[in-house]
């Protein structure tokens, strides 16, 4: 019969819980199947706009763009030879002319924007004006015709670098997507057509550009998907059964873990949010989180089960839940706190959602642990673990190797507890260390990455992007859009001379390899019309003669061939530069040059410049990461601290709950400057998530040390020594699912996510050590009065008890 203790509203709260397990677990059971049923429509954006608002200015204007001049993000294929002539012999125009013809046909694939040899155009003086015509209509059958193509080609200096790369060597054929969000399936079938394609000897055909990363992205999150959530749901349940080795203690965990899942990704799905490369990681880090409060009742029930073990299943549940709603109560909420940090502090969409839907994860994972544990735990028939009967049967059993290793394992867990009580001040140095440590780790720490960086350096779409960086002019375009006030503006010679001598300027920067605007157009009809001499490659010298050229090429020329240069109106101009380096650092460098030059010596009342395209929108949210990330830091800080102070009803114990976080947080910084791995999307939210996740095993020991004082232990000492073998076996399996679970992520494709969970699964270790030495010897060497308090309360029951003993009375009430 359960003692009633004055039955507390919790007490209540559980009664009622336990009284009616069916319909407790069925409720449990349709809201999950409810929220779950939405994640069907899980959609993919892995779109390198996805990491800046659709409202930033900086989206806005690149979309503005790209509608003004028709701009959209290709599939390029390159066709690499590194024989005698280059691309320029039969065969291999043979190839480029049946891949284009070929990609043409695709679904997806714009056919009138294919670009290559197969469909440029030659600009030709003749005595009637100017002639436009491909450079080839059928591929040459002789090397002599193959020639002619060659120097037709090497005589448009345009093309040098962005259609043809150095030497002849390699070529690019450029395929724009009718619908962006159909890349992965364009990729994909592109690929198909790639592998088939009819290749000599020493050909090399590689598919990159900024449709192939979307696409390939897609390939990565949908492998990750399959791979991943699996692999880390087997790791939990071979860490479950290993701590308990029976089916409740893996089947109840697994119930709180697929409630998690079912709410946090059905209502993403439901809230239309899509699947971000990063966000992908969800699932694997909500069963890590998710399992550790079921741990941690389990060890209580049987606790209790050892203490009572004739005591009915609803008693022993009620009396568990009694003991852990408290610091399961505490340890969600300041997870949940670590997590809301990053929802408030970023700006980017997969930041956002990342932090948002995993604080409504932990918060389903709290509740389930505290309704669905408890009723579960009812309608099970009490029966130990065996795991645990073993270990509390060794000691006692003589002879028995299995069973005296087990309890070697709890008295070494003993003896480093007596260790630490013994030593706080080495303990403490050497935490000391590790912050100092942090700290020259954070001085060095630096925001770097490029859109390449997401994908392995073996795979083909990085390939592809390293033998276009080095045969051609690069992969990382940058738009610079010039604006004028009147329609025809840019007729006028000293204008189209002003952007002629950006041009210059922008192509002496770093890694930038060419320049393409309207001016480098002009330049070639004035060649063409002056019979191709060299010294005619200038611009027209009137506005006149300016309408004239445009007016000749028109009458054999598509007009919209200068649709990417120019607006119909000659108002706008849109000036492409291109770079083989698309890391930030060197973006930077680029931009803020660039922005000065054109704010000092270009801009003017009749004509400025503005940065557009996709560096812009790269530099853009690379800078927004690195100011946000100190703040998310911080913010996840104060939350975790607050909460904890405020259930502990103590600012210090909210203080010690964060030396721990704070330890692992500053290792983080020490190994990212030790190794050089720079801030970016993924290692950006490794400091924040180890804050929320690492403080519950602080929150755990602390919660334990006060129940030891106020229970069964004589002194901070003994309390210290009995934290190892009770609360700290449990902590070592919560830190094994959490270490795993992050642990999983290793084994993703995308390196981000493979240095995320590196990152947190050793802030992780470090918050478990921390919390298991640091905590208790900081405890040791500086005494908090609510930890003395429950010594001196627990000291004053043992002095009533004693006096009852001698005054014959035995029924001393129970404390649960």
């Amino acid at each position: 019969m359960i003692i009633e203790m004055g039955k507390s509203r919790t007490w209540r709260f559980f009664e009622a819980v336990t009284a009616f397990p069916k319909t407790v677990l069925v409720i449990v059971a349709i809201i999950t199947i409810a929220t779950a049923s939405f994640l069907p429509r899980l959609t993919k954006d892995t779109s390198a706009d996805a990491f800046m608002p659709a409202e930033h200015p900086a989206v806005v204007y690149r979309d503005k763009v790209k509608e003004t001049f028709g701009l959209k993000d290709p599939l390029v294929v390159a066709v690499v030879n590194n024989g005698p002539h280059g691309v320029f012999n039969p065969e291999s125009l043979q190839l480029i002319k049946w891949l284009s013809d070929q990609i043409a046909e695709l679904p997806g694939i714009d056919a009138d924007r294919i670009t290559s040899l197969a469909s440029e155009k030659n600009i030709i003086g003749v005595p009637e004006g100017l002639q436009v015509e491909p450079f080839f209509i059928d591929p040459p059958e002789t090397q002599e015709e193959a020639d002619a193509i060659r120097d037709a080609v090497a005589g448009f200096p345009l093309y040098n670098g962005n259609l043809i790369g150095e030497n002849g060597k390699a070529t690019l054929i450029a395929a724009e997507l009718l619908d962006e969000e159909q890349s992965q399936e364009a990729y994909r079938l592109l690929r198909e057509l790639v592998d088939a394609a009819p290749r000599q000897a020493g050909e090399e055909i590689h598919v990159a550009g900024q449709g192939g990363v979307m696409g390939y992205l897609g390939k990565y999150v949908d492998t990750d998907a399959q791979r991943l959530t699996p692999l880390a749901a087997v790791i939990i349940v071979f860490i479950l059964f290993l701590c308990y080795r029976n089916p409740r203690g893996v089947i109840l965990p697994l119930l709180v873990v697929g409630g998690t899942l079912g709410v946090a990704m059905g209502a993403m799905a439901a809230a239309g949010k899509p699947i971000y490369t990063i966000t992908n990681a969800l699932p694997v880090v909500l069963i890590g989180i998710a399992v550790a409060d079921s741990i941690h009742i389990l060890g209580q029930y049987y606790d209790e089960l050892s203490a009572r073990p004739k005591a009915p299943a609803r008693e022993l549940a009620i009396r568990t839940m009694m003991a852990m709603w408290r610091p399961v109560t505490i340890t969600s909420l300041t997870t949940i706190a670590g997590f809301t940090g990053i929802y408030l502090s970023s700006s980017m969409p997969p930041m956002k959602d990342f932090g948002l839907f995993a604080t409504l994860g932990i918060a389903t994972a709290m509740i389930l642990s505290l309704v669905a544990v408890p009723a579960g735990l009812t309608l099970l028939k009490p029966r130990m673990s065996p795991a645990l009967r073993a270990i509390r049967r060794a000691g006692k059993v003589q002879g028995d190797v299995q069973e005296t290793a087990e309890s070697r394992g709890a008295l070494f867990g003993r003896r480093i507890g007596r260790s630490v009580a013994e030593n706080p001040k080495a303990v403490l140095t050497l935490g000391g260390l590790v912050i100092a440590a942090g700290l020259i780790g954070l001085s060095q720490l630096r925001a770097d990455e490029a859109p390449i960086d997401n994908f392995q350096i073996d795979e083909p779409i990085a390939v592809a992007d390293r033998v276009i960086n080095d045969l051609m002019n690069g992969t990382t375009t940058l738009d610079v859009v010039i604006e004028t006030q009147e329609a025809e503006a840019l007729f006028e010679p000293e204008r189209l001379r002003r952007i002629e001598a950006l041009q210059r300027y922008i192509e002496t920067l770093p890694s930038v390899r060419s320049t393409v605007s309207i001016v480098d157009y002009l330049k070639q009809m004035n060649q063409a019309l002056f019979d191709n001499e060299a010294d005619a490659y200038v611009l027209p010298e009137t506005a006149d003669q300016v309408a004239q050229y445009f007016l000749l090429y028109s009458m054999s020329g598509d007009p919209t061939d200068f649709q990417e240069e120019v607006d119909y109106d000659y108002r706008l101009a849109n000036l492409r530069v291109t770079m083989n380096n698309g890391r930030y650092s060197n973006e930077a460098k680029v931009i803020a040059a660039l922005e000065d030059y054109i704010d000092t010596n270009f801009n003017s009342a009749d004509m400025t410049a503005s940065l557009s395209g996709h560096v812009t929108v790269h530099y853009n949210w690379m800078n927004q990461l690195l100011s946000g990330h100190l703040v998310s830091v911080l913010i996840s800080l104060i939350a975790v601290w607050v909460m904890s102070s405020l259930t502990f009803r103590s600012t210090i114990a909210g203080t010690l709950t964060l030396l721990p976080v704070a330890i692992s947080v500053f290792l983080v910084y020490a190994l990212m400057g030790a190794v050089g791995i720079r801030l970016a999307i993924g290692t950006s939210m490794s400091a924040a998530i180890a804050i929320g996740i690492g403080v519950d095993f602080a929150v755990h020991a602390l919660d334990r040390l006060i129940l030891l004082a106020g229970d069964r232990a004589k002194s901070l000492d003994e309390a210290i020594e009995d934290l190892f073998p009770t609360t700290g076996r449990a902590l070592l399996f919560n830190f094994l699912t959490v270490f795993f679970g992050f642990g999983v992520l290793i084994s993703s494709q995308v390196p981000g996510l493979i240095r995320f969970g590196s990152l947190v699964a050793v802030a992780v270790s470090a918050s478990f050590i921390a919390s298991m030495t640091v905590l208790p010897a900081l405890v040791k060497l500086l005494p908090p009065s609510f930890l003395t308090e429950q010594f001196r309360i627990a000291q004053a029951s043992r002095d009533i008890s004693v006096r009852w003993e001698r005054l014959g009375i035995s029924d001393v009430p129970d404390r649960a």
